[in-house]
């Protein structure tokens, strides 16, 4: 029986990644709902529970969404990078990891976009960057506003720096790695501080000074840390917790 289940699983798991496949090469286009399962059956020529558990596997990857009643069934979708950092984050925590681990990670992949972002940044993406800064300006008195614009900034730098799987990681870390989101208290002259770094970035980058821009990235999240360490160091060393 066991050794049934297994051959079961590893022929949903074959079947999965080859609809997957079918899904990221866009021969399926997203929102296109998949056949009814006994045409699927037909097509596929295999067993219910192998298509059933190949489909569960496809929702839990997020490339199909399976709604129940009249009309449902799997609908294709596209998973977002915002997606891979739930799922980072989530298994970090079970890792039992710290936000000093993951503080350590942005402190050598932040720095490098950064460098990237001053050989490659076009004028749209500083004009992005500076409109963060503005907002950031405005909402000293709104902490939720003030951290979105933060991430916004963050995620900014690592785009313009036009790798994309680096980005994709940098964004995860950064949403599990922001002091704020650990319940790190600022005052408005903290706030005034992370502003000042940023505009500073933003200078560098427009004078395509990409080593400038590095050490910068690299002080600013140095001195995020320090500070977490001098005023709240139990954070650093607590594990982490999956964001609200």
């Amino acid at each position: 029986m066991s050794a049934f289940r297994q051959r079961m699983v590893k022929a949903s798991e074959r079947l999965a990644r080859q609809l997957a496949t079918s899904i990221v090469e866009g021969e399926i286009e997203e929102g296109a709902r998949l056949p009814h399962e006994s045409e699927m059956l037909n097509q596929l020529k295999v067993s219910r529970a192998t298509l059933r558990e190949a489909l569960r596997l496809l929702e839990v990857w997020g490339l199909v969404v399976i709604r129940t009643g009249p009309g449902g069934g799997p609908t294709v979708r596209r998973p977002s990078s915002g997606e891979l950092a739930e799922h980072l984050g989530l298994m970090l925590q079970f890792q039992q990891l710290t936000l000093q681990d993951v503080s350590d990670a942005r402190l050598a992949l932040e720095p490098m976009m950064a460098r990237l972002a001053a050989e490659r940044i076009t004028p749209e993406e500083i004009a992005e960057l500076r409109d963060s800064v503005e907002v950031m300006k405005r909402s000293y008195d709104d902490p939720g506003q003030f951290w979105a614009q933060n991430q916004r900034f963050h995620s900014a730098v690592a785009e313009a720096g036009d790798s994309r799987v680096i980005s994709m990681i940098v964004d995860a870390v950064k949403f599990i790695a922001d002091g704020a989101s650990s319940g790190v208290h600022y005052e408005r002259a903290e706030l005034e501080d992370v502003v000042r770094a940023h505009t500073k970035i933003i200078d560098l980058l427009e004078a395509g000074d990409a080593e400038g821009a590095a050490n910068s990235m690299h002080r600013h999240l140095d001195v995020g840390r320090r500070f977490i360490a001098q005023n709240q160091p139990a954070t650093l060393r607590s594990p982490l917790r999956w964001p609200d």
